[in-house]
């Protein structure tokens, strides 16, 4: 397979990813708010901490911090390389530029996205409109995803894309677990394990993983077990266990693939070593730096053995 084509099918994976994910996040925020009480302020700068944007947004919107702006600049402002137009227009190019691989309807799909954020963006800034927004977007990368998943021969194109989907997904799943989950463990004890609880489930709902959380019969919603089932849940699409699992199976299925499962194989022990039962704030805080120090060396790794010199 020619690397330029493997790089192309691997980010439209990545950005699909991306979109889907920012997607969930700003709508598990926005949600957020109906359950928490009126005096609890919800800090939309959180959101900026998550994808690892707080620094390009300081430098374009110095001493703002309120929603419509963070929105703004998450959904629809073109200088920040992580925001959903961005991503949405480089998912679309890497579609048009793999069209001798992917089925028709992944390029007439990419074009759908694109004119339904066209369309309809500007009614996301504001509260109103927004999870319906969302929702559709998601949908829309779904749908996407399905159909290449569906009707693509399982051959090397078919398994950089699963490896770019789960890449990204990893990533984006240990971020959330990071700014989001950090705060709720036990060095910060006069946390209300009201809102506690809350902002648990809140997590579960940005990774699409309170439902089935709860259908695998936990009692109640706490941090051990959310914080497990997200680390180490085998089963669940979206944990950080299952994305490295099946990027191990991707591998196998392709050649060449010893530097980056030697990567992938580091980035799996971490995670295996991690105890939820013991973990602290400041612990967590530091393995998934280290995590996502390892996801950076494991992409470094998959371009240099297939996407450069070849």
């Amino acid at each position: 397979m020619l690397s330029r084509v493997a790089e192309n099918v691997y980010w439209m994976a990545r950005y699909l990813e991306r979109v889907e994910d920012t997607a969930r996040l700003i709508n598990s925020m926005t949600n957020l708010l109906l359950d928490m009480p009126r005096d609890v302020e919800i800090g939309w700068y959180e959101l900026l901490n998550v994808v690892g944007a707080e620094a390009l947004y300081n430098e374009h919107y110095p001493d703002k911090t309120d929603e419509r702006t963070v929105m703004r600049f998450l959904i629809s402002d073109t200088r920040n390389p992580g925001a959903i137009v961005t991503c949405i227009n480089a998912a679309r190019e890497n579609a048009r530029v793999s069209r001798d691989i992917v089925p028709n309807e992944v390029w007439e799909q990419a074009n759908e996205l694109f004119l339904y954020f066209t369309e309809n963006s500007k009614s996301a800034i504001s509260r109103r409109k927004r999870s319906e927004f969302m929702s559709g977007l998601i949908r829309l990368c779904q749908t996407m995803t399905g159909i290449m998943m569906g009707t693509l021969p399982h051959d090397d194109a078919y398994q950089f894309l699963r490896i770019g989907r789960n890449l990204e997904r990893a990533d984006m799943s240990s971020r959330i677990i990071d700014m989001a989950a950090a705060k709720l463990l036990s060095e910060e004890d006069d946390f209300n394990p009201a809102f506690a609880t809350v902002r648990w489930i809140s997590v579960l709902k940005s990774l699409n993983a309170f439902q089935a959380y709860r259908q695998q019969g936990f009692l109640g919603v706490n941090g051990v077990n959310v914080l497990d089932y997200l680390l180490h849940r085998r089963d669940f699409p979206r944990s950080m266990g299952h994305c490295l699992e099946e990027m191990e199976r991707c591998f196998s299925a392709i050649h060449k693939s010893e530097v980056p499962r030697e990567s992938l194989n580091s980035l799996l022990k971490d995670l295996q070593a991690v105890n939820t039962k013991k973990l602290k704030r400041s612990g967590l805080h530091k393995f998934i730096d280290q995590f996502q120090m390892g996801v950076g060396q494991l992409h470094t790794a998959i371009a240099d053995t297939y996407f450069r010199n070849q």
